[in-house]
């Protein structure tokens, strides 16, 4: 039995990319066979499965992925994924008691005093720095220090957010691209959705998970689609 299991599976070459960059080092494994693999400086990746089986993918710097082996990747034993960048922040910033300063980079405030001696202690009362309270303020500046601090971790956030609207803009316009793509005969003809419903099951596929397909196969998709449909038309009959 476990020969005859081996010979079913076959060996199917991929790529992993990350838009139009190659990923190097990314762990690929078959959980349904325990079988592991990972990619190397051309994104490249062989790995042997059979039809039905979870392939994981996984990096510290990438969002986890998990595909299932179809037919279509069976019959033409290629496989090209594509990840997402993982984008790990810190939850918060405490600072030390004890901490490095550099003052080429601290704002000091006019009048600050970094120095005394017994001389400056005789002199006389300033009335100025009696009667304005912001004269002389002889602490640091620690908005300053907490801003150099902050920075790089501001940046990524930065960066989190653009990364996500971007997302977020691809969600939204998915729906919109598949009609593009696949004209209303193809809803129409293949899926039975009248011509004046076919926005309002999009819709209706965008409610149960049609995002999940954004970086799928044509094969899942379509397919995706044709359960939806049945679905959509037994509720609208």
């Amino acid at each position: 039995m476990q020969l005859f299991a081996q010979k079913s599976l076959v060996v199917i070459d991929g790529i992993v990319k990350s838009d139009s960059t190659f990923l190097e080092n990314i762990n690929v494994l078959n959980r349904t066979q325990q079988l592991g693999s990972s990619s190397n400086s051309k994104g490249e990746f062989s790995l042997h499965a059979k039809l039905g089986d979870s392939i994981l993918f996984s990096s510290i710097n990438y969002t986890n992925r998990v595909i299932k082996i179809s037919e279509k990747h069976i019959n033409e034993k290629k496989l090209l994924v594509y990840l997402e960048e993982n984008f790990n922040e810190l939850d918060e910033v405490l600072l030390n008691q004890k901490i490095r300063l550099n003052f080429g980079k601290i704002d000091v405030q006019k009048g600050m005093i970094l120095n005394t001696n017994e001389d400056s202690k005789k002199k006389g009362p300033d009335l100025r720095r009696m009667t304005d309270p912001t004269y002389g303020n002889t602490g640091v500046d620690f908005i300053s220090i907490f801003s150099l601090i902050t920075k790089g971790i501001r940046s990524k956030n930065k960066a989190r957010k653009a990364s996500e609207l971007k997302n977020q803009r691809l969600l939204e316009e998915f729906p919109t691209k598949l009609y593009t793509l696949y004209k209303a005969d193809f809803f129409i003809d293949e899926l039975n959705i009248p011509d004046h419903k076919i926005y309002l099951f999009l819709e209706y596929c965008q409610d149960n998970g049609l995002s999940n397909h954004i970086n799928s196969t044509e094969f899942q998709i379509k397919n995706f689609l044709i359960v939806q449909s049945r679905k959509f038309n037994k509720i609208n009959e």
